[in-house]
C-alpha cells in the first residue's frame, strides 16, 4: 500500500478511476457520472496525510491512521480470509481495507457499496485503478453468482451507514452461502439408464463441495421392473405393476427422509417417486428439484410429473421453455450435462490394452436408427463401433466389438483414451444421419473431452458457449464434413493433440459436476432454502450466536452458519472438515467434542 496516489477532489483522478471501472460495471460507473444527489460526506485529511471520510455522523477511517487500522481490519478477519475461496467485503469506504485484503489473497473479492457519494468521494480522492481491476465492484442490490464457497467480511462502520441495505444483502449472501456449505441433500436415481450413473456423479461432487448427501441407489430394483416387463400380459398389466413398483419406491424415500432429514431432494430423470411422494415432501418443508437429461421431443413424460417440483433443471432451452410453462411449470432452469474427471480422466495403457481398445476411429453408443445409417458411410476407415442394439447382420455388424454387449464405465473411458478420433453422433429416431433440430449436448460430449480424448462432433445449437469450435472442439456438418476432417486429424498427431488438450481444460474448468451442481443450488438459494420441517433439529444458530456473543470468538466462529436455521455438532465438525487451510483451536474444540460424544 506504499506509493499510493492521493488528492482532494481531483477530477482527473475520478475519471480515471470511472474509465477503469466502465470495463467491468458500466451500468454503475455511469450511475456515478450523473448522479448529483445530496451528500453527507465529506473528505478529512488525517495526520498521517492520507484521506479519511466523514458521512454524517460515521467516520468510516481512522482521523489518525486509515493504513494501520486496514491492516487491523485485515488481522481481525486473518482465520477466514486464510480458508476464503471467494470473498464477500460489505462496505468499500475509501478502500483501504480492500487493498489491504487484495495483498493478502488471490481468490475471487465482491465489494458491496450502495451509496453513490461515498464512491464517489473514493474516486476523487485516491487512485484506485489497480484495486477495481481485481474486484466486482456491486452498488445495488443484486448478488452475484458463486461458484467457490463464500465468505463475508464486514466492513463495520459502512454496515452501520448502510444498515437496511446490508442486513437484506447479507440475508442474500447467507442463501447464497449455502450452495456451498452442508446443506442436507437427498439424491433419487432412476432405476436403470443413462441418467443411474449421473445421480451417482451429482451424489459425489456434492459430497466433495461440503454437504451432507445421501443417494437413495434404485438400480437394485431393475430385475424387478425388467420381471414386470416379461410378465405382463398387456400393456396396462404392466402399468399396474411399474405404478405398484414406484408406490413402494417412493415409500421408501419417504422412510430415509425420515432418518437423513433432508433440506433438498434431488430426483434424476426416470427417477420412479409417485405424485403423492413429492406433494408429502413439499409439505415437511422440503426444497424438490428434478434435472430432467433427456430429449424432452422423445421423452414426454415431463408434461405430467414438471408441475410436482419446485424446480425443474433441463438440457434444452427456448421450445422446451414454452411448452414447460404451458403445463404449469413455474421455476425452469437450463443446466447442460457434465463430466466427472474423478472417473472420465486419461488412463496409462498397456500395449495390448492399446491394440484392444484403440482405432483410428471409434463410436461409443446405442445402435439408433441415424447411427446405424451413417457410420456405414466409414467403413473404408479403421473404424471399432462399442454398445447395443446394433445389427450384426449389416455390414456394420462387423465393426461391431464383443457382439454388441454392453460396456461398464471403467471401458467406455480406455476406448476414449485409446482411440484416435472419437466419434460423437448424437441419436435420433427418425433421421438417416445428423438431426438437423439436435440442441442438447449429451454427456459424451463432456467426458470424452474430460479423459483427454479427441472427438468428432456433429452440429448442436446448444454447442455455443460450452466450447470454442475450431479450438476445443470440432464440429462435422455431414457425413462427407466427416470424412475430410477424419482424414486431416488423422495425419496431424499435433493438432488434435493440441485440440484435446484445450477441450480437456475447458471441462475442468467450466463443465463438472461441482460446478454444474453449484449453479443449481445457487438458484435455489436465491430464492431461499427453508429448512424442512422433521422432528429433531439441532439447536437454532441465532440463539446459539446470541449466547456466545457476537463479538467473542465463538460467537464469531458460530456467525459462519447463519445461512442455516439450525445446526447440530455432527453439522459444525463436517463443516470444518471440509475446509481449508490451518485448524483453529475453536475448531480443534469442536472436532474433540464431536469425538467423544459419538
Amino acid at each position: 500500500m506504499t506509493g499510493l496516489l492521493y488528492s482532494d477532489n481531483n477530477p482527473m483522478l475520478f475519471e480515471k478511476n470511472i474509465a477503469c471501472l466502465e470495463q467491468a460495471a458500466p451500468d454503475l460507473a455511469r450511475k456515478l457520472r450523473h448522479d448529483a444527489g445530496s451528500t453527507d460526506c465529506e473528505l478529512v485529511h488525517t495526520k498521517t496525510g492520507y484521506p479519511s471520510l466523514r458521512a454524517g455522523r460515521i467516520s468510516l477511517h481512522s482521523f489518525y491512521n486509515p493504513m494501520k487500522e486496514a491492516c487491523e481490519w485485515a488481522g481481525h478477519y486473518q482465520e477466514e480470509i486464510s480458508r476464503a475461496q471467494h470473498i464477500a467485503v460489505l462496505g468499500f469506504g475509501l478502500g483501504y481495507h480492500v487493498m489491504q485484503l487484495l495483498s493478502q489473497v488471490d481468490c475471487p473479492v465482491t465489494v458491496f457499496e450502495p451509496r453513490a457519494d461515498v464512491l464517489q468521494k473514493a474516486f476523487s480522492a485516491l487512485d484506485l485503478t489497480s484495486v477495481l481491476k481485481k474486484i466486482t465492484l456491486v452498488g445495488d442490490g443484486e448478488v452475484p453468482d458463486y461458484n467457490l464457497r463464500l465468505t463475508i467480511l464486514e466492513h463495520p462502520p459502512s454496515v452501520r451507514l448502510s444498515a437496511d441495505y446490508f442486513e437484506k444483502i447479507k440475508g442474500r449472501l447467507n442463501s447464497a452461502r449455502m450452495a456451498f456449505e452442508g446443506i442436507r441433500i437427498l439424491v433419487v436415481s432412476p432405476v436403470y439408464g443413462g441418467s443411474l450413473p449421473v445421480a451417482q456423479y451429482c451424489s459425489a461432487a456434492m459430497l466433495k463441495m461440503g454437504h451432507q448427501v445421501e443417494l437413495v441407489d434404485n438400480s437394485r430394483f431393475q430385475d424387478a421392473l425388467f420381471l414386470a416387463r416379461d410378465a405382463a400380459t398387456d400393456r396396462q398389466r404392466y402399468r399396474t405393476m411399474v405404478d405398484n413398483l414406484s408406490s413402494f419406491i417412493s415409500e421408501m424415500v419417504l422412510s430415509r427422509c425420515e432418518k437423513f432429514k433432508p433440506d433438498i431432494v434431488i430426483a434424476l430423470a426416470q427417477a420412479p417417486l409417485s405424485e403423492p411422494c413429492v406433494k408429502t415432501l413439499r409439505s415437511r418443508g422440503v426444497t424438490t428439484a428434478y434435472w430432467f437429461v433427456e430429449d424432452f421431443r422423445f421423452m414426454d413424460y415431463w408434461r405430467s410429473i414438471a408441475v410436482w417440483y419446485d424446480y425443474f433443471f433441463v438440457i434444452q432451452k427456448d421450445k422446451f421453455f414454452d411448452e414447460l410453462r404451458s403445463a404449469g411449470a413455474e421455476s425452469v432452469h437450463y443446466l447442460p450435462m457434465a463430466a466427472c474427471p474423478d472417473i472420465h480422466k486419461p488412463v496409462d495403457l498397456t500395449g495390448e490394452e492399446q491394440a484392444y481398445y484403440g482405432s483410428d476411429l471409434s463410436f461409443v453408443g446405442a445402435g439408433y436408427y441415424n447411427r446405424r445409417h451413417f457410420l456405414t458411410g466409414l467403413l473404408d476407415f479403421e473404424l471399432k463401433v462399442w454398445g447395443t442394439d446394433w445389427d450384426m447382420s449389416s455390414p456394420l455388424g462387423r465393426c461391431v466389438q464383443r457382439g454388441g454387449q454392453r460396456l461398464e464405465i471403467e471401458e467406455i473411458v480406455r476406448i476414449f483414451n485409446a482411440s484416435k478420433i472419437n466419434i460423437n453422433l448424437h441419436s435420433s429416431h427418425y433421421h438417416r444421419g445428423i438431426n438437423p433440430f439436435g440442441d442438447f449436448v449429451n454427456p459424451r460430449t463432456f467426458e470424452i473431452l474430460s479423459c483427454g480424448g479427441f472427438q468428432l462432433l456433429d452440429r448442436r445449437t446448444e454447442l455455443d458457449g460450452l466450447f470454442d469450435e475450431g479450438s476445443e472442439v470440432i464440429v462435422f456438418e455431414d457425413l462427407n464434413d466427416l470424412r475430410d476432417k477424419s482424414r486431416r486429424y488423422l495425419n496431424d498427431d499435433n493438432e488434435r493433440q493440441q485440440i484435446a488438450r484445450r477441450g480437456r481444460e475447458r471441462v475442468l474448468h467450466d463443465h463438472t459436476y461441482e460446478r454444474r451442481l453449484a449453479d443449481m443450488l445457487m438458484v435455489i438459494a436465491k430464492k431461499g432454502i427453508p429448512r424442512a420441517c422433521w422432528a429433531d433439529g439441532g439447536e437454532p444458530v441465532g440463539k446459539l450466536v446470541k449466547e456466545a456473543g457476537r463479538d467473542t470468538d465463538l460467537g464469531q466462529f458460530l456467525e459462519r452458519f447463519s445461512g442455516r436455521r439450525r445446526i447440530t455438532l455432527s453439522d459444525v465438525a463436517a463443516d470444518i472438515k471440509t475446509g481449508v487451510g490451518d485448524i483453529s483451536r475453536t475448531e480443534k474444540i469442536f472436532l474433540a467434542m464431536n469425538e467423544l460424544l459419538h
